[in-house]
């Protein structure tokens, strides 16, 4: 008799189903997310323009609750289907968080954010660990996209590394200079995409002049995939190690859930 797969196994003793593997990783990534979910709802909404939406989530949940600017919150959008975001920043005596959505495209995510009204209730999985901002000591040269603009405020909003220059790749300029302003990111670069990233030209650079004035700073790269990877090499050239960088990819085109 031929054998059934391994993970379709399933045993019989004393008339009792003893659960798969497959089934008992189910069960225990459910009991994980009772056990670390939290419920709140939302307290404001904020448009700036018609593709950024500042997203305010309050509930006691959210109170006194260990966050450092970096961490991020996964955010259950029905089913299974999750989106993740960085928050801007957490009041913990309050119970209160802010997120930055960007409306892009119908993802799951813009879908979400758009249908989204006062007092509605959501449920959230963190914050968790994500870019890491206690390691990082001295200056940092920041790089990211529009999908990056809340962990940029974050980070340089309320950690104590002093900011030495961002840059942006961004699809449309009018659409996020309103929210670069509202986020107070003075420092910050935009870059408008082209096709065939023509942008990179001058994007690395600029990215190669901050590295050149600031030689200690620290490196943090996040947003899209392979824009990560083509300023890692620029960095590598320039023996800018990995203790000195650090790498989060929030999208890449093809992808879905990257967080």
């Amino acid at each position: 008799m031929q054998s059934a797969p391994e993970n379709h196994l399933e045993l019989v003793m004393n008339d009792t189903a003893v659960a798969t593997p497959k089934k008992r990783a189910g069960l225990l990534e459910s009991a994980m997310h009772r056990m670390f979910m939290r419920h709140a709802h939302v307290l404001a909404i904020e448009d700036i323009g018609r593709a950024y939406r500042i997203v305010t989530l309050g509930g006691d949940a959210l109170r006194e609750t260990a966050w450092t600017p970096g961490d991020k919150i996964q955010i259950q959008l029905g089913g299974w289907t999750q989106r993740t975001y960085t928050p801007i920043d957490w009041d913990s005596e309050n119970g209160r968080t802010r997120i930055l959505v960007y409306l892009h495209a119908e993802a799951p995510g813009t879908r979400w954010a758009r249908s989204l009204r006062k007092g509605d209730d959501c449920v959230m999985f963190g914050p968790r660990k994500s870019i890491d901002c206690i390691q990082l000591r001295g200056p940092v040269i920041f790089f990211g996209d529009e999908t990056s603009l809340g962990v940029a405020t974050a980070l340089f909003n309320h950690s104590s590394s002093p900011a030495a220059q961002m840059l942006f790749e961004v699809s449309a300029l009018a659409e996020a200079k309103p929210v670069v302003e509202q986020l107070q990111l003075n420092d910050a670069h935009l870059f408008a995409r082209m096709a065939n990233d023509g942008h990179f030209a001058e994007l690395e650079a600029r990215m190669s002049a901050f590295l050149q004035t600031h030689a200690a700073a620290d490196v943090v790269l996040t947003g899209k995939a392979t824009s990560i990877q083509r300023i890692t090499r620029l960095l590598r050239q320039r023996d800018i190690g990995g203790g000195r960088r650090q790498s989060k990819a929030y999208w890449a085109p093809g992808k879905v859930g990257l967080d």
